[in-house]
């Protein structure tokens, strides 16, 4: 049987959150097999894009977006297994595109999303090509009307900087290249959907990587994926990075970026054997991760919406995760989202106060929690730890809350409202419930 401890930290690294019902049920189970489990999409049936969001209303553009957003918070809430959606927001700030910078198409970029979804633990060199032919992806990075005449180095150069290899891994030569190679793979306007235009494209040699041939898009991914063997330990160990940073903490100890990087390539890059192996790792469950890594606005919300039962739309979802510094469709540019100290500075915690306040509006609305009063204040801090699923808190913030909560009570006996208000706010803003 596995550890409570050990499962609850699974859980809130591939769930969002550990729910206490999932928690007992794979308790009951060896921890490969609550891996194995975790990573089981069949209960999530076939996800779809609703029909609203599948096209293109030029005059409803916000509506759209607001719909999206909603639709994809209540997802990572509610799929049996919200790891598929957590994969999404993987590979939405991996391969990134944003939908307000030149895309402005909920069509397009709900189908990507779908992309990253389905595939979500496919095999990377295959998920590498179809991300390359989107349209979200054409536009962003520029390769939509990339022509013979004038190469566009925008997307060969990010497919390799951001997407694959890392900086330091190609020359300026290769860019060149694979921007000639990359021409012709094109969408026009007004639809902007992928199509080859033979005449757009450089039929002529180039010189990739040393080698030199008439090189074209698709087998510059080939290159760098499947064909040419240290680049491809370089994009594996390139990606396994990544994958450690986002699920355990930055900077994961060379020895077990080295066992899964040939774990990765073992099995030609198929991910979800990569993500079992990482969540098997022992170092996964060690102090240095269960303590390593802050909450994502994002992922800050969906623990919101699972102690509350509020919905995206009560809380507004698609305008707080810019405040917090997380819009989702909308990373702050190629690089996707950062970890950890990204989160910690004044602009991105003053937006999670905002936002917690006005979920306590929400609580107290028609004096909600009114029992907190007439409980000690002790017990009202464990009552509220226990409802928004943080509990045990530690020592200090146990504490601190207590003291806290005891003295606003003290200077304020006759009014029994803002204590019980004010716990709250302080509950969501605990480190307990910032950390991951």
């Amino acid at each position: 049987m596995a550890d409570p401890a050990d499962i609850a930290h699974l859980l809130r690294r591939t769930e969002f959150v550990a729910k206490p019902a999932r928690v007992a049920e794979l308790s009951a189970l060896s921890l490969d097999a609550a891996v194995d489990n975790v990573l089981d999409f069949a209960p999530n049936g076939s996800p779809t894009v609703p029909a609203g969001l599948a096209v293109h209303d030029p005059d409803n553009g916000w509506e759209q977006y607001v719909a999206a957003v909603n639709w994809w918070y209540d997802a990572m809430k509610s799929r049996p297994r919200p790891m598929q959606e957590k994969m999404t927001l993987f590979w939405h700030g991996h391969f990134t595109s944003s939908w307000f910078d030149g895309i402005g198409r909920s069509d397009h970029m709900t189908h990507q999303n779908q992309l990253y979804r389905t595939q979500a633990l496919g095999n990377f060199r295959t998920l590498t090509h179809a991300m390359a032919l989107e349209p979200a992806m054409l536009v962003y990075l520029n390769n939509a009307d990339n022509r013979r005449e004038a190469p566009n180095q925008n997307f060969a150069r990010e497919l390799m900087e951001l997407f694959t290899l890392g900086v330091g891994n190609y020359t300026e030569g290769d860019v060149e290249a694979a921007a000639r190679a990359w021409t012709g793979y094109n969408a026009d306007w007004p639809n902007y959907q992928y199509q080859f235009v033979s005449g757009r494209h450089d039929n002529t040699n180039k010189t990739f990587f040393g080698t030199t041939r008439n090189w074209n898009g698709p087998g510059i991914i080939d290159e760098i994926l499947r064909d040419n063997l240290p680049k491809k330990q370089i994009a594996a160990r390139y990606l396994v990075n990544k994958l450690w940073d986002f699920f355990a903490h930055p900077g994961g100890p060379s020895n077990v970026i080295d066992a899964l990087t040939t774990v990765f390539l073992n099995s030609d890059l198929d991910v979800r054997v990569l993500m079992r192996a990482l969540l098997l790792r022992p170092e996964f469950y060690g102090a240095t991760a269960k303590q390593g890594l802050v909450r994502t606005p994002a992922e800050w919300i969906v623990a919101m919406m699972h102690a509350t039962g509020l919905t995206p739309d009560q809380l507004g979802v698609s305008w707080i995760g810019e405040r917090m510094g997380q819009s989702l469709f909308n990373p702050p540019n190629v690089a996707g989202w950062k970890h950890n100290a990204y989160w910690l500075n004044t602009s991105a915690l003053s937006g999670r106060a905002q936002v917690a306040r006005g979920v306590t509006w929400h609580l107290r609305d028609n004096d909600g929690f009114a029992n907190l009063s007439s409980l000690t204040s002790a017990a009202a801090v464990d009552f509220v730890a226990n409802y928004f699923n943080i509990a045990p808190l530690s020592a200090t913030t146990r504490n601190a809350l207590i003291a806290a909560h005891q003295a606003e009570r003290d200077a304020q006996p006759w009014v029994s409202w803002w204590a019980p208000t004010n716990l709250l706010t302080m509950a969501m803003l605990s480190p307990e419930l910032h950390m991951a």
